[in-house]
């Protein structure tokens, strides 16, 4: 069903109306307005200005009109619809203190030693990622705790708050 958000606003549709039945006409141009300073010299009767087209006035109004009830923010409402939801909330908390840079994890089959806290990012994005219909937050925490990402079935920035963590500073 179509209805307003704010109906009132209608009540501004006839103002085009009033300002023109209450305001007064705009006055015409003619040879008293400019005075030379020769008595010889006169200039010719300046022309009635053209009346405005009808189909000008009309479209000015449709505008108007148009513009009024865009601004009363028409929604198209529907019966109100139940999301089905499956899975679970879950929380996720990762530590970002300086403990989280010391090079002593191996990322699967490399030898090299990776940083803890990139260690938790990968490991972290993985196990988002297999929680399909589950909804994950993250909390980061160092020397206080700071919700990083709602817990949310879709990705916000095209990632999932674990994959979005740059820095280990305990903010978002």
């Amino acid at each position: 069903m179509l209805e307003l958000a704010w109906p009132w606003l209608l009540a501004a549709l006839p103002l085009p109306l009033l300002a023109a039945w209450l305001l007064p006409r705009g006055r015409t141009a003619s040879a008293h307005a400019l005075r030379l300073p020769h008595p010889g010299l006169r200039l010719d009767e300046a022309a009635q200005p053209a009346p405005v087209p009808a189909w000008r006035r009309w479209l000015a109004l449709a505008a108007w009109s148009l513009l009024v009830i865009a601004a009363a923010r028409p929604q198209w409402l529907g019966p109100p619809e139940d999301i089905a939801r499956t899975g679970r909330d879950l929380l996720l908390a990762v530590d970002t203190s300086g403990s989280m840079s010391i090079e002593d994890m191996q990322l699967g089959a490399t030898t090299v030693p990776t940083p803890r806290f990139n260690a938790i990012q990968a490991i972290g994005a993985d196990f988002i990622e297999r929680r399909k219909g589950d909804r994950v937050g993250l909390i980061l925490f160092g020397s206080r705790a700071v919700p990083a990402g709602a817990a949310d079935v879709r990705p916000r920035h095209g990632r999932r708050p674990a994959a979005r963590v740059g820095d280990r500073s305990g903010r978002p």
